[in-house]
């Protein structure tokens, strides 16, 4: 195929992907882990988020972009048309920018990661699928700008925790794999290359630093997931995607080794991540492993794999991946519903106290981590029973059901919450008040019960 002909292809392509990724963007809405975001930039200071962007484990990256947006009044919506914006720039950089097989581009493109997933929901995600297409257009030509290459990879220690085994890797096996090569005197590398890695390597260290520094401390032990049979069997299925790699790697022996190896360290350290630290099986998690496959297949074959055999072992091991991890089956559903029902049903529950209560100037809630989505859909001040706090002074709540239910059979004690409408996220048996409004439904089960306290 010609180049002319590739490019009308690739450009109808990227069109339409742009106009279904825009119509999935308009019909979805936001949830509380993208909303919790939008928030902490609206309310927060800049050193507040630092201090407590150990709760979040997620370094704060998105958070700042989301600043402007949100301190200048805009709605709630421009967070997703920002992480839409993301995701295009991405396709285009993978498609115009990076070498593969023109077909599994286009059957790419119109799957995870660039469909829905990180184009609509507004999460820190998009920034993951940004850096590593920019990682993979520069990959082959690492040597020749190596300060320019080791921006994007010290930018993705600030997207997501689970993108340190991914940086490490390609740390490992180019900076101090070269450095170390030179200081043996082995390098063919001249001093001027080696310079600007070794600068490189020291940003991607101060980033690391950085960020460690911001993260440590004790979690929120509210988001806290143990270990069960679905992580064990997602270990198992990534262990075997990469004992298939390895054949593929073998079978011209030591070519792509580097590839290889980092993408065993990525995977060794989400394994690592899953049984010590954070272990829930989620949707975003299944998408993680499609990129980072992705990222390897885009580096091999930039890296110039002229071997056919390998290459289409490793494009299969990508799709095929897709099947093992089930995120294919899990985003048709998610599209699904979000088409046909609320994604979340805090608009819904915030329009009809807007229509309903309109002299209300405060409603109660039951714990801000619950109604934070509610807060952009209403002038309402929420007044967390639970920490006796508006829900903006109050974004760092931990999920305590047993105290958040004590709270709420509380209430008739406190004579200043009568005449008062109540919002809960569960909905009580048995409890003394008026059942006035509930929301079902939700694809995140993020339903909600408006009460009167008599």
């Amino acid at each position: 195929m010609n180049d002319r002909r590739e490019r009308i292809i690739l450009a109808v392509s990227f069109t339409v992907f742009l106009l279904i990724n825009a119509y999935l963007v308009i019909i979805h809405e936001p949830w509380r882990d993208e909303i919790h975001a939008w928030l902490m930039a609206k309310y927060m200071q800049v050193p507040e988020m630092i201090e407590f962007s150990r709760y979040e484990a997620h370094p704060l990256l998105w958070h700042f972009m989301l600043i402007p947006l949100a301190r200048c009044g805009a709605p709630v919506w421009t967070m997703n048309l920002l992480s839409y914006l993301i995701v295009a720039v991405s396709a285009f950089i993978f498609l115009f920018k990076v070498r593969w097989n023109i077909a599994a581009k286009i059957i790419t493109l119109f799957t995870i990661p660039f469909i829905y997933t990180y184009s609509s929901i507004a999460r820190n995600y998009c920034l993951i699928l940004l850096f590593g297409m920019i990682i993979a257009a520069l990959y082959s030509k690492r040597y020749d700008h190596p300060f320019l290459y080791s921006i994007p990879v010290a930018l993705m220690v600030f997207t997501h925790a689970m993108t340190w085994g991914l940086v490490a890797g390609l740390t490992i096996t180019f900076h101090i794999y070269e450095i170390g090569k030179f200081l043996l005197r082995r390098s063919q590398l001249d001093k001027r290359r080696i310079c600007l890695m070794a600068g490189g390597l020291a940003v991607i260290a101060a980033s690391t630093v950085a960020v460690i520094i911001t993260l440590y401390g004790e979690r929120n032990i509210g988001y806290s997931v143990e270990a069960n049979s679905d992580t064990d069997m997602l270990i198992i299925c990534m262990i075997v995607l990469m004992a298939v790699i390895a054949v593929s790697v073998l079978v011209r022996f030591r070519q792509n080794m580097k590839e290889m190896i980092t993408l065993v360290i990525t995977f060794s350290f989400m394994i690592l991540v899953y049984k010590t630290v954070y272990s829930g099986v989620l949707f975003q998690r299944l998408i993680l492993i499609q990129v980072f496959l992705l990222i390897y297949a885009l580096t091999v074959y930039g890296e110039g794999g002229e071997n056919k055999i390998r290459n289409l072992i490793n494009t299969g091991v990508y799709f095929l991946s897709f099947v093992i991890t089930g995120s294919m089956i899990d985003t048709v559903y998610y599209i699904t519903k979000d088409i046909t029902s609320n994604y979340s049903s805090g608009r819904e529950m915030a329009e009809y106290i807007n229509s309903n209560l309109p002299d209300e100037k405060e409603i109660l809630v039951d714990a801000g981590i619950f109604a934070q989505t509610i807060v952009p859909y209403t002038g309402k001040e929420l007044y967390d029973i639970r920490y006796g706090a508006n829900i903006e002074d109050a974004l760092y709540c931990v999920n305590e059901p047993d105290k958040i239910m004590d709270a709420i059979f509380d209430i008739p004690n406190h004579e200043e919450y009568r005449g008062k409408y109540l919002l809960l996220y569960y909905a009580v048996e048995g409890a003394p008040f008026k059942e006035i409004f509930r929301t079902s439904g939700s694809v995140t089960g993020e339903d909600y019960t408006l009460y009167y306290i008599p």
